[in-house]
């Protein structure tokens, strides 16, 4: 084995570095690059230039690492580049990437090693002769071409813009001529591993060979690595020469150390001399055979011929054609008319030396210093732009993700969808994202996710955003993003159907924003179009009235008010048959007696405080609150303590000086300073008064109109369900303590002794958004026909919470929410009045809502009552919205009536 000196950049040794400074020969200079699989990355032993093997040299392996290998008797130079495409340099750099916590994933790692192989490929173009591309498989890898590509590109488009401004102060400046090198360096490969399984034969060698050479001439061709004229190729081809070589030898493949334990143990095992003198002259001989006579058999000769062109089949032989060619001729691999203007220089060491460091500063060192300023422009832009291009996939990555952000894009915005809500927005963008991510793929894919999002939300917001202010029923606004200058002006879409106040006429409403269109807008103008309404009696609601519109709003005891500049009178928005109403003082803490007052003016104790009436079910009557006003009502009339009794009303004759106390009682004026932001309930400050009522009251006529065997007619109440559209009957049972005034009506009364039995028909009437209605029997079941009524019904209903809220049953798939919205009562021939005094429990509001007015309305006798329930509650705290999902188990834990609204008085009776 020849000696070669060896040093690896730039530490030369001085002995060598003078000897080659001072020699005046000309060298050849070889590169060898590529992919090892060893621990040292060396890719140098099929040419034999190794003093030892590479496992006995203390030589760690790193990425940009070059070694010189120089024999002082031979004219050529070898250059071996550690790239990142060595498996050793790779790891490492992968581990150093970890520790540093710089590692995204694993394609933008593979980038920088394709960049890192990149930068030293190019440079080795640059600075050598021939170059040897050594693969360790045994395919070609066709994730070369884009790289080779790539590097065309840059020498045309950047490289050949600056690099002789660069080198022209150099002495070797004018040498490289255009190309700025001293060739186009030819390439061969080599692969270091023979295929499994293929023969090894002369044919099958050279078949191999031949079809990877048209197989890799035919790719570099096609995408324009190699063209006819190589002063344009970033590396040449030879034309008549052999460049591909497959390695047929496994002894390059042994460790040494192996190979030295096998011919000691052959050694050991050799019997006698002459079987060691023959094993030792067998590895002496070339190849097998070598110096005997041909076998006789005819049959060995395509053996023997195998065995000598596996001798002859040596790579270093085919490196050494091209060194010969290199000297003699020069490379000219030019095709057609380019043939014969090749350029071809072999420099001096010191010359080729001083070029050497000139390129390895250019395209090796700059581009690894992060703070390294180009002057020049044109090297600036290589700089910029080298991994750009040379990232090949990045860009086909870039490629797909801005197809796949565009097509997603356009599926997103839809020019059929004007305008549309958060949750269409929300289900759309994730649409457009799912279409993205089956286009976009690499490292940025994320980043065109986010990009992608924020153009959408952009476009949203862009006019084609949906209002979505919240009616008062929980339903967006539909309409596009517009000024909440007037709330009106919104729309859900949502079109209901309601009954006016009397439940005589339905019509369509829409969903109401505001309380005031929900509780009183819309059944004024409803009433205004019904037959009936505007003829019927109608208790009115006391309401605030301001007498100036300078206002500011002011937040008190946690409530909104409103402030006005000056206080003005205000007088009660009162018709003629609704009594004067006024708040006794020193009234506002006594607890009510069951002992009812014969009094029959409308300013009776009874009935001061607004309590109210409750009761349990017997076999009479029992309008009490607690049993200690039981007795006080037993002690007081002096009566039997029996249970019928206890279940009987008690009605005293007054005298005229509590009528004549009532008239001096000290009437309290509302304030005209301040009204309720939302309605009236238990806990609103006294004297504060609504805009607007949100109850309302009416007479809808006789009590003849109702028929208690065929219910309410259809052109009376319409929308009834079929068998829903009964009352119910309740028999009161009063008992007189100077019944001599109702001596000449005993007729008309079923009489139990003593007891007169009233009957009083009530329906508490639900209705859903469909404008279907019915009646209920019991607080959990529907009246589904006249059959049903017995003779207790009445008292289910009226002594015990009714749900403000029931399943409806026109549906049963998805059961509406149908609402508590009249209360029906027929009052009876009788000289009594009916009380009401309606509280409601809603939702999770812990406020009662009440009529608001000092004391209970009166129902005059003989008549059919309708009390309309608001549409929508709402109190300080804020709105109450209807349930959607309701079913007959938890509908009373969304809101009732309280049980006990009733109560009866005499009424007055003309001198």
């Amino acid at each position: 084995m020849a000696k070669f000196d060896f040093w690896t950049y730039p530490n030369i040794p001085p002995k060598i570095g003078e000897q080659l400074q001072a020699d005046d020969k000309r060298l050849l200079i070889i590169g060898v690059i590529g992919k090892s699989n060893r621990p040292d990355c060396n890719k140098m032993v099929p040419l034999g230039v190794l003093n030892s093997y590479p496992i006995f040299i203390d030589h760690p392996p790193k990425e940009g690492q070059i070694q010189f290998y120089y024999n002082r008797k031979s004219s050529i130079l070898y250059l071996h580049f550690e790239t990142s495409f060595d498996n050793e340099c790779m790891y490492k750099m992968l581990d150093a990437s970890l520790a540093d916590e710089k590692y995204d994933e694993f394609l933008t790692f593979s980038q920088r090693v394709r960049s890192r192989f990149a930068r030293m490929f190019l440079f080795a173009t640059q600075v050598c002769h021939l170059i040897i591309f050594v693969e360790s498989g045994m395919n070609f890898d066709c994730s070369l071409l884009p790289i080779f590509k790539s590097l065309k590109i840059i020498r045309e488009k950047f490289l050949l813009k600056f690099i002789h401004k660069l080198i022209k102060n150099s002495s070797t400046g004018a040498s490289m001529g255009k190309p700025a090198r001293m060739c186009t360096p030819r390439i061969i490969f080599y692969f270091e591993n023979y295929p499994e399984g293929q023969e090894l034969s002369k044919e099958a060698i050279n078949g191999l060979e031949f079809e990877f050479e048209n197989y890799i001439y035919k790719m570099l061709r096609n995408e324009f690595i190699v063209t006819n004229n190589n002063a344009m190729s970033l590396f040449a081809i030879p034309i008549n020469q052999r460049f591909v070589y497959f390695n047929t030898d496994p002894r390059l493949h042994i460790d040494p150390i192996i190979r030295s334990g096998e011919i000691l143990k052959n050694v050991a095992n050799v019997r006698n001399f002459n079987e060691y003198k023959e094993y030792c002259f067998s590895k002496l001989r070339p190849h097998p055979g070598f110096a005997r006579s041909f076998p006789p058999m005819r049959s060995n000769y395509n053996e023997s011929v195998n065995a000598i062109f596996l001798m002859n089949h040596n790579f270093e032989k085919l490196i050494k054609d091209h060194e010969d060619e290199a000297f003699q001729y020069g490379f000219d691999d030019n095709s057609s008319k380019y043939k014969g203007r090749n350029h071809f220089v072999i420099l001096h060491f010191k010359s080729w030396y001083e070029t050497f460091k000139i390129y390895h500063k250019i395209f090796i060192e700059n581009p690894d210093d992060p703070e390294f300023d180009a002057k020049d422009a044109d090297y600036r832009a290589y700089l910029e732009n080298f991994d750009k291009i040379i990232d090949c996939d990045a860009e086909f990555f870039a490629t797909c993700c801005d197809i796949g952000y565009k097509k997603a894009y356009n599926f997103y915005n839809n020019p059929t969808l004007l305008h549309y809500s958060s949750s269409v927005h929300n289900k759309m963008v994730q649409e457009a994202i799912d279409l993205y991510m089956r286009y976009a793929c690499g490292p940025n894919a994320e980043v065109h996710i986010e990009k992608l999002r924020m153009q959408c939300e952009k476009c949203w917001h862009n006019g084609k955003q949906q209002c979505e202010h919240p009616s008062l029923r929980g339903n967006p606004c539909i309409m596009a993003k517009h000024a909440n200058a007037n709330i009106s002006e919104h729309s859900s879409g949502f079109i209901f159907i309601s009954s006016c106040n009397c439940g005589h006429t339905q019509g369509r409403r829409d969903d109401p924003y505001t309380l005031r269109q929900a509780n009183y807008d819309y059944y004024e103008f409803l009433g205004n179009n019904c037959n009936l309404c505007f003829k019927v009696k109608r208790i009115a609601f006391p309401v605030f009235e301001p007498s100036v519109h300078d206002f500011r709003y002011k937040k008190q005891r946690n409530r909104i008010i409103t402030i006005l500049t000056r206080p003005a009178d205000y007088k009660y928005n009162t018709e003629g048959e609704f009594p004067k109403l006024t708040l006794t003082e020193g009234k506002a803490t006594e607890p009510m007696h069951l002992t009812l007052s014969q009094k029959t003016n409308e300013t009776m104790n009874i009935f001061e405080l607004s309590q109210p009436l409750t009761a349990s079910q017997g076999s009479h009557v029992r309008l009490s609150l607690t049993d200690n006003s039981l007795k006080m009502k037993s002690d007081s009339s002096g009566l039997n303590s029996s249970e019928e009794s206890l279940n009987e009303l008690v009605l005293k004759v007054g005298d005229k000086s509590t009528d004549e106390e009532n008239e001096r009682s000290i009437c309290r004026q509302p304030s005209t300073t301040e009204y309720l932001s939302g309605m009236i309930h238990t806990e609103s400050p006294e004297g504060v008064l609504p805009q607007f009522p949100s109850w309302s009251l009416v007479c809808a006529g006789s009590s003849s109109i109702y028929s208690h065997s065929t219910g309410l007619m259809e052109h009376f109440q319409s929308g009834f369900l079929s068998g829903s559209n009964f009352l119910l009957p309740w028999d009161v049972h009063v008992r007189l303590e100077h019944s001599a005034s109702w001596a000449a009506e005993r007729q008309r009364f079923r009489k139990m002794g003593e007891v007169f039995i009233l009957k009083v028909f009530v329906g508490y009437e639900y209705e859903c958004p469909r404008g279907h209605r019915f009646m209920m029997s019991a607080p959990d079941k529907i009246l589904r026909g006249g059959s049903e009524i017995m003779r207790d019904s009445g008292s289910k209903v009226v002594y015990n919470n009714m749900p403000l809220y029931f399943p409806c049953p026109c549906r049963t798939s998805h059961a509406y929410a149908a609402q508590l919205m009249r209360i029906h009562v027929v009052t009876p021939k009788a000289p009594v009045d009916v009380m009401l005094d309606p509280k409601v429990k809603a939702g999770d509001c812990e406020r009662t809502f009440t009529l608001g007015l000092p004391r209970p309305p009166k129902l005059t006798q003989s008549a059919y009552w309708v009390l309309r329930l608001p549409y929508i509650y709402q109190a300080d705290g804020g709105l109450i919205i209807p349930p959607h999902e309701l079913t007959e188990s938890n509908a009373i834990n969304y809101g009732y009536i309280i049980a006990g609204m009733f109560g009866v008085v005499e009424s007055e009776m003309e001198d």
